[in-house]
């Protein structure tokens, strides 16, 4: 289940460096709106700033009673570097592995007459799929795990967040050699 950690360590990260680097950039934002701006819940946005500060990357001062504009400290600076040049990384080997998976995956729906596959997740997978799939003669399309499955050949999971939940509530409504995954997800397909 590594790769799947790594995808959850690494989408924090990048929450991290966005809020790090708006801390750079405004500080006097509000949580409310860097929330907002990425996507996330505000009591989440709450916790990655308490835990900024914890860690000693951010001081937080208090301009009014309701208002704190926030620093960010030497270590924050160079905490920020790390987690950048991490993340390109760790970017670059999710990318190169997705693209390989989705091309093998892609081939045996070719060779299987599956040429409209839905794909079940959004985000940077779903991305590298749909990229993957231009020019292979495969057509694909996001769709929600409630969609009518009988329009579409095959169904591969794409979401990163919680791709065993997922692909559990898939099979019991396609057929397991029609429900596709991707070895980087580490979905346990054994039946219960």
């Amino acid at each position: 289940m590594a790769t799947f950690q790594d995808t959850r360590v690494q989408t924090e990260q990048k929450v991290i460096v966005h809020l790090l680097s708006e801390i750079e950039d405004n500080p006097s934002f509000t949580q409310r709106g860097l929330a907002s701006k990425l996507g996330i819940a505000l009591g989440l946005m709450n916790q990655y700033l308490k835990r900024c500060v914890t860690k000693g990357w951010v001081r937080a001062s208090q301009v009014s009673p309701r208002r704190i504009t926030y620093f960010l400290t030497t270590e924050g600076f160079k905490e920020k570097s790390h987690m950048v040049k991490d993340y390109l990384a760790r970017s670059l080997t999710f990318f190169r592995d997705a693209k390989a998976q989705c091309e093998e995956i892609f081939l045996v729906c070719k060779a299987n007459g599956w040429l409209k596959v839905a794909l079940v997740g959004e985000g940077d997978l779903a991305d590298i799929a749909q990229l993957v799939a231009l020019g292979t003669g495969v057509y694909v399309e996001i769709a929600a795990p409630t969609a009518e499955w009988e329009k579409y050949d095959a169904v591969l999971v794409t979401d990163v967040i919680n791709p065993q939940a997922v692909y559990d509530i898939l099979k019991t409504k396609i057929e397991q050699h029609k429900l596709l995954t991707l070895k980087l997800l580490h979905i346990s397909r054994s039946m219960p």
